[in-house]
């Protein structure tokens, strides 16, 4: 069955390449924390079903109250397995001990949403490194997942953030002098992990050490570490979890909701448009086109609602053109009809850049951030996973074959849409910062000082060029009610 929708639509020029403005970049971390929440001192030897979206919305939902509880009575290990085949486990003198000769986790049985988490670990004497997992990904043998790291080597990397098993360091504390001195090998370093929705905010021993939005798991469970050294043993101990609720996507469009009736004067159920190209519902998904023949102008579908904060997951394919996700902007009565800021999308490498219509131009080109905030001889690591994004290969199919996707242009393309595969960016925008994923790889994090404190969303069809690009679902992250 087929349903269609036909209106014309207009989206802003983002022509080539421009110069990336000096003006907007990354704050420093403790510039960007949003928790307020006052820790206990650090212990040194002592023991909606319908999303709304007004723009009064405080910027995350009030959580549900909760109670601190002990994960650990110090006696046993209730609560607790070891998915593993090896490790050795003891409970002495109210601590938690683990030696191994290879890798392995002590997970909890319970899997954990939006929670605080807190507990001390101590390092032995010589080499070693370990940490804590937050919402790790358990099987057989294998654990996997966000990590809050306790590394007490000369670079000094405790309370960064790896992607254990998978992507691999994703903040390292690098250039971060005040983050890298919270650890101290030499006594119990305390560790408040606190995960709200996609946001990930690590304290060591009171200091903010990694603030980072990242939207692959909303769930899972919270682990120790031990990595693998030898005759090496790692204590832990007073851990406790204050759990928050939970987040999940909650469609703003997807193939059910494109297939029902629309209000009068809207294009999809919650969006106008206003400009030139053409869009189409077809068998559940959107369709946006636009001719270099027809000499119009630019398109935009925009939503009828203003957004504050959110984060959005958008899922779609691409085949000639440019197209784009707008943030917090407003749409204008003149060309090119709208005024903020868009996330790209199309198949050039600037996919995932963002770009201010009406105002500077490019304010973060892809990977940004890299050479700030990784050394050297972590960066061919996230070249090699942009590369895998932009092919379109999911972050969890690393073995998969991707069709080419098209590299973006202006001129006409022999490529079949149906041939180009299925892309999913999310962007998440709180305050006056922008964190934009593709397929599971960070794209940007930057501060766009001059971000409206509230606008519409839209999606953008570029004018005056041969223009093709789908979209299957559009979502929200919301908290749970």
């Amino acid at each position: 069955m087929m349903n269609f929708l036909f209106c014309q639509i207009r989206r802003p020029m983002t022509a080539g390449l421009l110069a990336l403005m000096g003006t907007i970049a990354l704050s420093p971390i403790a510039t960007l924390f949003a928790d307020t929440q006052t820790a206990s001192p650090p212990s040194d030897s002592a023991a909606p079903s319908e999303v709304k979206a007004q723009t009064d919305r405080p910027a995350e939902a009030p959580q549900p109250e909760s109670t601190v509880r002990s994960l650990f009575d110090g006696k046993t290990l209730d609560g607790w397995k070891n998915p593993y085949e090896w490790g050795k486990i003891e409970i002495i003198d109210g601590e938690i001990k683990l030696t191994a000769d290879k890798k392995f986790f002590l997970v909890t049985d319970k899997v954990y949403h939006d929670y605080e988490f807190e507990g001390e670990l101590k390092l032995p004497e010589g080499k070693s490194n370990s940490g804590f997992m937050a919402r790790g990904q358990v099987e057989p043998n294998r654990v996997f997942g966000y990590q809050a790291e306790a590394d007490p080597t000369d670079r000094r990397w405790s309370g960064g953030l790896y992607d254990e098993g998978r992507r691999q360091w994703l903040n390292p504390l690098w250039n971060q002098p005040e983050a890298q001195a919270a650890f101290d090998r030499n006594r119990w370093n305390r560790y408040r992990i606190r995960c709200v929705g996609n946001h990930l905010q690590f304290f060591v021993n009171d200091v903010p050490t990694t603030d980072y939005f990242d939207p692959v798991d909303l769930s899972g469970h919270i682990a120790l570490q031990h990595h693998g050294e030898k005759d090496q043993t790692y204590r832990f101990r007073n851990l406790t979890v204050k759990e928050l609720g939970r987040h999940e996507w909650k469609p703003i469009f997807n193939s059910e909701i494109l297939g029902r009736s629309v209000p009068e004067g809207e294009t999809i159920p919650g969006f106008k448009s206003v400009g030139g190209g053409v869009w189409t519902v077809v068998d559940g998904i959107l369709q946006g086109r636009a001719s270099s023949e027809a000499n119009e102008p630019n398109g935009m579908l925009y939503s009828t609602k203003q957004y504050t904060d959110a984060t959005f997951r958008i899922v779609y394919r691409f085949a000639e053109g440019n197209s784009g996700f707008f943030v917090r902007s407003e749409i204008t009565e003149a060309k090119p009809f709208v005024k903020g800021v868009q996330c790209e999308i199309d198949g050039s490498e600037q996919v995932g850049g963002l770009y201010q219509t009406g105002g500077k131009g490019w304010v973060a080109e892809p990977l940004h951030y890299l050479e700030k905030q990784f050394p050297p001889d972590r960066r061919d690591v996230v070249r090699s996973r942009w590369t895998q994004a932009r092919a379109g290969i999911p972050l969890d199919d690393m073995k998969a074959k991707p069709k080419k996707q098209p590299e973006g242009t202006t001129e006409s393309s022999n490529q079949s849409i149906d041939d180009s595969p299925w892309q999913t960016m999310v962007v998440s925008f709180h305050g006056k910062r922008i964190v934009t994923h593709l397929n599971g790889c960070l794209v940007t994090d930057a501060v766009v000082e001059d971000l409206a404190d509230s606008g519409v969303i839209a999606l953008q069809l570029h004018g005056n060029q041969d223009l093709a690009v789908d979209f299957k679902s559009l979502e929200i992250l919301a908290p749970v009610q």
